[in-house]
């Protein structure tokens, strides 16, 4: 139980300081759809469903996990992380191993990072990943300066809208579960997406039906899509997405 709580308390100065501030510059309310650890079913459910739309996704990627079996998920092949790059989804970074970064020091940060990016450039030939998902959402503020050096941005699990002045290096989500994402709440957050025009980016992980604790059914993928683009979101990548808020690239 303590290790537990001095963890909890080592996360919270990364949550207060905002360490990569960033005024956003978009003309209209902005939507993305990103993918953690990835499960086999986030690539034959989720992109198929997002590409039906003509929408593409973020897939952060753990290279080092690829063709295993989690608790909850067989995760996807290294032949359908290549696919899902062909097809023209963002390919983003995980630690290789999915190692919580709290737990690892620099070196083990750096070397994990290495890892992973060369093996998926060996896999997606000149790709280059420029955007980093936390795994399990923790962080450590060193951690964060740390990876935001190295990253575009750095994507949390913190609930939010991103809006205004935005922390590049601790972006927020709305967890696109079924388990916590009513109606009511997807309105909710679509409208204020819109009324404050913001940059909304939802996060699963599995597309399953039934899906896990932590992922979506493809109806309510498909819902979602569906729902923002008629009330005239711009459904794009994190990568896009900085474009659209003004962010110089790299």
């Amino acid at each position: 139980m303590l290790p537990d709580l001095l963890e909890r308390v080592q996360r919270r100065p990364a949550r207060l300081f905002a360490s990569k501030v960033f005024r956003m510059q978009n003309r209209a309310p902005v939507v993305s759809f990103t993918f953690d650890d990835v499960p086999e079913s986030a690539y034959i459910n989720g992109a198929t469903i997002l590409e039906e739309h003509g929408v593409r996704g973020t897939f952060y990627i753990a290279a080092g996990t690829c063709d295993t079996q989690d608790t909850y998920w067989r995760t996807i092949t290294p032949e359908q992380v290549r696919a899902l790059h062909d097809r023209g989804h963002e390919i983003g970074c995980l630690t290789y191993s999915n190692a919580d970064v709290q737990k690892l020091d620099a070196d083990g940060i750096d070397e994990e990072c290495r890892k992973n990016h060369n093996l998926l450039r060996r896999l997606c030939g000149d790709i280059q990943l420029t955007n980093f998902a936390y795994p399990y959402g923790h962080t450590t503020l060193m951690r964060k300066l740390q990876l935001q050096k190295r990253f575009d941005t750095c994507r949390g699990l913190v609930e939010g809208i991103n809006v205004g002045t935005i922390d590049l290096g601790l972006l927020k989500v709305i967890k696109l579960y079924n388990q916590t994402l009513t109606p009511e709440i997807l309105q909710r957050v679509l409208r204020e997406a819109c009324d404050r025009n913001g940059w909304l980016i939802f996060n699963s992980h599995d597309v399953a039906d039934p899906p896990s604790a932590f992922g979506c059914s493809p109806d309510l993928l498909r819902t979602t899509i569906e729902t923002a683009r008629a009330m005239g979101l711009s459904c794009v990548t994190v990568r896009d997405a900085l474009k659209e808020i003004g962010y110089t690239i790299g």
